[in-house]
């Protein structure tokens, strides 16, 4: 009699949760992504959002291209995946970290191309996007595997289509603009706003205007302002939606 292997959902324990936040320069991302348990940050060489948690006990990889070696916390973001899960392997009792955040994916994105085309000599043809979209996978894929929340970062973008439609997503190109949040637990779209003359850092976990944003968690409220980790841990402990 054979056996079944197939799994239950009864039996998901899901503690560890994946994130999408994005938005305008300075709308909170990164002050949020910070707030998550003992986070580690990926943070691209063409891109300063680490200056805004100067001062605070972040560590960070500074992240040059896709796989250049690692030398004192700066080299390619495979290299760094590489040691992170190879410190992982060693003991995920004592792996030093909660959280990984790979911040500004935008940003990130531009080196890529930088370096797939050899710094604008060849074409960022068919082939090269797919490269693109594939390394972008991988990099989920990778965080998937260890027993961590992973906060993804990215500026925003509106677009109008030909009907007049306007579009807010994520400041990636192609489909994984798409693709990349779609996989993630929960989709924040942050804004600044002010209130009696203080900035006011939102996020929204439910559609705001053109901007998509949603959550696989029923307990996760539409708004939070001034967001942390700890506002929202238990109510994650509640069964996601499907």
């Amino acid at each position: 009699m054979i056996q079944s292997t197939v799994k239950n959902a009864q039996q998901l324990i899901q503690p560890w949760t994946h994130w999408f936040l994005y938005g305008d320069s300075g709308s909170g991302k990164t002050l949020a992504a910070s707030t998550f348990p003992r986070p580690v940050f990926l943070v691209p060489q063409n891109e300063g959002s680490i200056t805004s948690l100067r001062g605070r006990d972040v560590p960070y990889y500074e992240i040059v291209d896709m796989g250049s070696a690692l030398v004192s916390g700066r080299g390619g973001m495979l290299r760094v995946l590489d040691e992170l899960e190879a410190m992982y392997a060693e003991d995920p009792n004592t792996f030093p970290y909660d959280t990984v955040v790979v911040e500004s994916l935008s940003h990130y994105c531009d080196l890529v191309t930088e370096e797939l085309t050899g710094g604008g000599i060849r074409p960022m043809d068919q082939f090269r996007w797919g490269q693109l979209s594939s390394h972008l996978r991988t990099i989920q894929v990778r965080l998937r595997r260890l027993d961590v929340h992973a906060v993804f970062t990215s500026l925003a973008r509106t677009t109008t289509a030909d009907d007049g439609t306007v579009i807010g997503d994520a400041m990636i190109p192609g489909q994984s603009s798409i693709k990349l949040p779609a996989a993630c637990d929960v989709i924040g779209y942050c804004e600044v706003t002010t209130s009696k003359n203080n900035p006011v850092h939102r996020i929204h976990f439910r559609r705001h205007k053109h901007f998509i944003a949603r959550s696989r968690f029923d307990g996760l409220p539409a708004t939070i302002d001034n967001f942390s980790f700890q506002q929202v841990e238990t109510l994650l402990q509640v069964a996601p939606s499907v």
